[in-house]
Formats: C-alpha cells, structure tokens, sequence
C-alpha cells in the first residue's frame, strides 16, 4: 500500500483497521466532514480483505529483523500503527480488527495485571429457597435456622445440611447413601416423621423452661435468705428438704423430684446473693446518675466479729416513682486503724470507681467523732474540699441528743450507777432471774423480769430505771431474802425518790429519742422537735419553783405517798432541769439552725420574710404560690414529692429546695443496718456487703435480667 503525501488532506486507511477516536478539535468542522467523506468513499474499496496480511503486519520474523520497519502514522487521528505498538511489547497479541487502536479498552489489563498469577474468584452468595417438594426425600426446613438462608434437616436422622445443599440432587443423594431402605418410602411417612420431629422439639423446648424455673427459684430462695438475715446454709438445710416434702404430698411425688433439682447448696446461693446484690447495685448507680443530686450518711463500727466495718447510706432523687430514696452505698472492711484520711480514701476510691461526682454531694451527716470531724485531716475537711464547699455538714441529731442526757449532777449519777449495780446482781445469775419472775408471778406484778442494760443502746436507760421502779417492792423482798446489801437502797426513800424522777425525765428523753428516729427525716422536722423539748423544759423548770411536778408522774405519785421533805430534792431536779435546758442550748445552737430564712420550703404558699432567695427566685416564688394547680398537689403530697413535681414547671426553685432537703439529718439508717448484723448468729455471714444490701434494700432485683445473661 502507498504511503500518502505528507501534504495530503484525507485521512488515510490503515490496512485492516477503522479508527474509532474521535477527530482532534483542531480541525474545522468543514475540513472534518469533507475528510471523512472522502475515506469512507474512496478509500473503502482499496482495504485488503485477506487476513493473511493483518497476520503478516504483526509477525516479525527473524530473517526481517535487520531490515527497518515502515513506519505507518496515522496524521488524522495521531495514533501510531498497531504493528509499531505490538513490535515493541515483550508479549504481542492480537485484538479483533474493529479495536486495533493505541487507546486503551475498558476492559483491557495493563502488562502488570497479566504478569500477576490470575486471582480466585469471588464466591458469590448461594439463594436457593425450600420447596415443598422435597420433602419426598425426607428434608424439612430447620427451626432455627434464617429464612433469608434455609438449611435443610433430615427427618431421619435430623442431620442439618448447608444452605448450599438445598438441591433435590444433594438431598437425594443423602437419601440414597444414609437412607437407602427409606428410599421408596411415600410422602405420607416422611410427613409422620416430620410431625415426630416437631413433638421432640416441643418436648426439649419444655424442658429448657423447667430448667429455667429451677433456675429462677434458686434466686429468689437466695434472695429470701438474705432479706431474712438467715445463714446461706439454711437453703438446702432447711427449705429445700420440707418444699420437696411438701410439693411431694400436696403435687405428687414428681412434683417433689422437680425440687429436688433446684441448685441451693450453700456456694450456689453465696454466689446468687452475689448476683443479686451487683443488679441492685448497678440499679441504685443509675438513679443516683440520673438524679445529679445526692447526700452521704456515713458511719463505723467495731462491734461485729471485732472487724471494723465503714456503712455508708446515699439519699436522691429517684424520678421514677417521684419520690427521695435512701439506699446502702456501701459496706467496707476498714483493716487498719480508723483516720479521717483513711475514711475518706475508701470512700473516694468507692466514688471515682462508680464515676459519681463531688461536686453533686450536697450533705454529709456523721456521728460527731474526732476522726470524722476533724478541722484539717478529718473526713468534714477532704469532703469538703473535693466537693468545692457544696456539701453541708451535720452532726447526727440522735447523738447530740444522747449527750444531752448523759450531763447528769453527780448524786443522780450515783443513782444510775447503783440502779445498774442491782440489775446487774439479778440478771447475771440465770438462778436469780428465775427466782425474781417467780416472786412477781405470785405477787400478781405487771412485769416479771427486767430487762438488760447496754450502754450502746440509747433507750435501755430509760426502760431499765422505769422497770427497777415499778418493781422496787418485788426487788427488796428479793434482795432481803439474798440478804444482799442492796437491800439497803430501796428501804431509802430518798434514794426511790430520785429513782422515780430518773424514770420519769428519762422515759421522756426517750420519747424525744423515738420522734427523732426514722426513715426520710429532714433538718426541717428534726429542729421543730428539737424546738419543742426545749420549751417544755423551760415550762418544766417553771412548774418546780411551783411545787407541780404531774409532768413527772412516777415522782409525783411516790411524794404524794410519802411523808419524806422534797426540798432538797426539788433542788436537785431544778438544778438537773435548768443543767438539760443550758445543754440541749449549746447542742442545737440558735445560729446553726438552716430554718432561718428557707421556710418557704416547707409552705411556699405562705408569706414568709427575709427568705434567702434572689430577685429571680422571689419573683418564681410568687408565681408559684399563685399556681392553684401546685396548691391542691401540695395538700396530697409530702414536701419533697412537691417539689419534685415542681421541677418541670421552676426548676430554679426546684434545686434550691432540694439541696436543703436531701441532706440527713442523722446515721439512723447506719444503726438499723449494724443492728441487722447482729440479729443473725451466724454474723459472720452477713459481715459482706452483698448479704447486708439485701437485707436492708428497697429495691427489687432484676431476677429475668440475670437468667437471660446466663444463656
């Protein structure tokens, strides 16, 4: 073929090749169009058809090596010839004569994808739906598996297959290979045994659920063990041989061998309690979470198995049931010895570990001791300093009460301590115990015996010197038949007389004892009680110097029957009343009492001055006592369950009173749990704090929670 002039304006054909690239933009559009025309009628005629010369284009044989090869351009397109490109590519191949072009294919690799080993195919997802069809071959679909990948299961021999196998050829071979007897077998049978199948499955599935019964009884078994502050032991010792008896007699006897099965050895419900206790953890964590605000009751004792054991008691705002809640944060075993820092590492250990924050402390409440108290390196001063002075301070109202009333002169202190020396003399003696009860049964007294009297035990003092009076008589007759020297105090009328007022001022402080005791108390109620005692004290100190002592029934009721001078007594109780008054003063100080100023609290629909409030505040505070709505709920409702309420409403107002009625106001709730520890004799038991949480808590354990973990 003839090379074209260089000049030449058409577009020459290469031999066997169309061009498919589009035409530079340099050209005109006019030139373009005549261009085309003229090759596509001229030149058509002139292409080799054979295909022997397209093969001859692209061999280069060895003896035609030497010899230059013609250089073929293409000027119209700018693409060089294919048999240039394919000369020097180290592995030429041929294209089909409609793409033989320089430009690349989409689908064309490069020389470095066909130099790498070729890779594995991607396996594609395999679909294949269940037909009813082949269960002929004895398949159904199994239960569990899922319906965007079936998996067939033999009813035979409930073999489960692949989600590739569900082909009728896979399934009868399996059939014919496993199964070859039941090859001819209908339909009919294969559908029976489908039906058998099911049945099984049933049966096991009815199973599972009696294992998880077992399962759930042994929880709530544990839980009832622990709420009772019984040993772990009396489970399977105790409840399970007569609940087995019982179900046996009244269910039947397979009824009794179901409980045989329930899990309720003694490690079994140790660990239980475990469980149930970190739920209920878990549970009081997320409210106190959720309710930013929080108080501590914090408090130690030493008393059970001479391990020193550190409560502490957390009150919030639980918004699920609207209400304050107080729960046991904890129950830690203190090895060393007893500081304020040591105290106050285990308990920010405890808050960092539950990611609670200082700073949301609004009240801490102790017992008033040294190490709790201390100005610099006492629990008070950590607290207070982690918490930025956000937290109040307050020493336990019970306590200070209880210091009230040991400031006793010193000749009714002799008397207590006589009183003690006689009760001791009886109730130390199992003999004269007996001997006493049996006097005072035949004498027709009220009481037969008296009680014990502990100095850890705030009433016990009151309760013993009313009972030694009221059997004063049975008393000496006993002493005098002993012929004991004790004999010599009840035949002293003097000394009965201050006896009877002993009782008497005494079971009156602990009545005061009593009201000051109790669960979800506040400053509020705790100081108009305290308010209260100290102006029938000054009522009392008035009614002396009159010669009225009815206030005192047991010591008016002995003067009126005795001929005995009370002048000196009458002194005595004076100096004794005006002593309690002046105590009970420096106590409960005037200038510490958090009432001044915030008893819009307790009514905000009364008018009340000097309120500690800021002009924002005030103005909330007047809308609200004109809300009706919030005045009809506040008649109904308790005063924190008010403000909780108000809180969508005047959230200002809503945190303000909260943060004063949070705080405790005593360690009543730590007393009751140490108290706990002890009503069990095997204290040793309840010493961990999972046992004593479930004693003590309000919470109810999430019992399906947990047997859903366990699956």
């Amino acid at each position: 073929m003839e090379l074209p002039s260089a000049r030449t304006d058409t577009t020459p054909v290469i031999t066997s090749v169309v061009s498919l690239a589009k035409i530079p933009a340099a050209l005109s559009t006019g030139n373009t169009n005549s261009v085309l025309k003229g090759a596509v009628s001229k030149e058509a005629a002139k292409i080799i058809q054979d295909e022997s010369t397209q093969a001859d284009a692209m061999k280069f044989p060895s003896s035609q090596s030497s010899q230059p090869s013609r250089l073929l351009k293409n000027k119209g397109i700018s693409c060089k010839p294919v048999t240039q490109t394919k000369a020097t590519s180290c592995k030429p191949h041929t294209q089909h004569k409609e793409c033989q072009t320089d430009l690349p294919m989409p689908n064309e690799k490069n020389d470095a994808e066909l130099d790498s080993p070729p890779s594995k195919k991607k396996r594609l997802g395999f679909f294949q739906t269940y037909d009813t069809e082949y269960l002929k071959v004895g398949f159904i679909i199994c239960p569990g598996s899922k319906e965007s990948s079936p998996r067939p299961q033999c009813v035979i021999c409930g073999e489960i297959l692949s989600s590739e196998n569900m082909k009728p050829a896979n399934l009868s071979h399996h059939l014919k290979t496993k199964h070859s007897e039941l090859e001819n077998k209908p339909v009919d049978f294969f559908e029976q045994k489908s039906l058998e199948m099911e049945c099984q499955n049933s049966s096991i599935k009815k199973c599972l659920l009696v294992e998880k019964s077992l399962v759930k009884a042994s929880y709530l078994i544990a839980f009832q063990t622990a709420a009772s502050k019984k040993p772990f032991s009396i489970a399977e010792e105790l409840i399970k041989p007569y609940l087995v008896e019982m179900c046996s007699e009244v269910l039947g006897s397979s009824a009794g061998d179901k409980m045989k099965t329930i899990p309720l050895s003694n490690v079994t419900i140790q660990h239980r309690i475990d469980e149930l206790s970190a739920d209920i953890e878990d549970q009081l964590i997320q409210k106190v979470r959720e309710s930013k605000w929080f108080a501590l009751q914090i408090d130690e004792s030493s008393e059970i198995s001479d391990i020193t054991l550190l409560l502490c008691y957390i009150r919030f705002i639980d918004y699920d049931c609207r209400d304050v809640k107080e729960e046991l944060l904890f129950c830690i075993e203190m090895p060393t010895r007893i500081t304020g820092f040591e105290i106050f590492e285990l308990i920010n250990k405890y808050i960092d570990s539950k990611s609670l924050n200082w700073k949301h402390c609004v009240g801490l409440c102790t017992d008033g001791a040294a190490s709790m108290t201390g100005r610099y390196s006492g629990l008070k001063a950590k607290i207070q300093e982690v918490a930025m002075n956000t937290a109040a301070f307050t020493h336990c109202f019970i306590h200070r009460e209880r210091l009230v009333a040991e400031k006793l002169s010193p000749c009714l202190h002799k008397i207590l301590l006589q009183s003690a020396q006689i009760l001791s003399f009886i109730k130390s003696n199992a003999l004269n115990s007996r001997m006493l009860t049996i006097l005072c049964e035949e004498m027709g007294s009220e009481h037969v015996s008296l009680p014990l009297h502990a100095e850890v035990r705030w009433i016990s003092r009151g309760r013993m010197l009313k009972r030694l009076f009221e059997l004063r008589h049975e008393i000496e007759i006993f002493l005098s038949q002993k012929h004991s020297d004790l004999t010599k105090y009840f035949q002293d009328e003097e000394w009965v007389a201050k006896l009877a007022y002993l009782s008497d001022i005494f079971s009156l402080i602990n009545e005061l004892n009593l009201s000051l005791q109790g669960t979800l108390t506040t400053f509020f109620n705790l100081c108009n009680k305290i308010d209260v005692f100290k102006r029938k004290l000054k009522m009392w100190l008035k009614r002396t110097q009159e010669n009225d002592y009815d206030m005192f029934p047991s010591f008016s009721e002995f003067s009126n029957s005795s001929g005995l001078n009370m002048t000196e007594i009458t002194r005595i109780i004076f100096e004794h009343l005006e002593g309690l008054s002046q105590v009970f003063s420096d106590c409960f100080p005037p200038e510490q009492d958090l009432r001044s100023g915030n008893l819009w609290i307790i009514n905000p629909f009364m008018n009340h001055q000097n309120n500690n409030l800021t002009d924002f505040e005030e103005e909330k505070l007047t809308q609200l006592s004109s809300d009706l709505g919030l005045q009809s709920v506040f008649k109904s409702v308790s005063v924190t369950q008010f403000w909780i309420n108000a809180k969508t409403s005047y959230p200002e107002l809503h945190e303000r009173a909260m943060k004063f009625l949070l705080p405790f106001s005593t360690v009543y709730l730590c007393d009751a749990a140490f108290s706990a520890l002890t009503e069990s004799k095997q204290r040793n038991l309840l010493v961990s704090g999972p046992a004593l949480r479930l004693a003590v808590t309000s919470l109810i354990p999430r019992i399906e929670k947990l047997m859903k973990e366990k699956e």
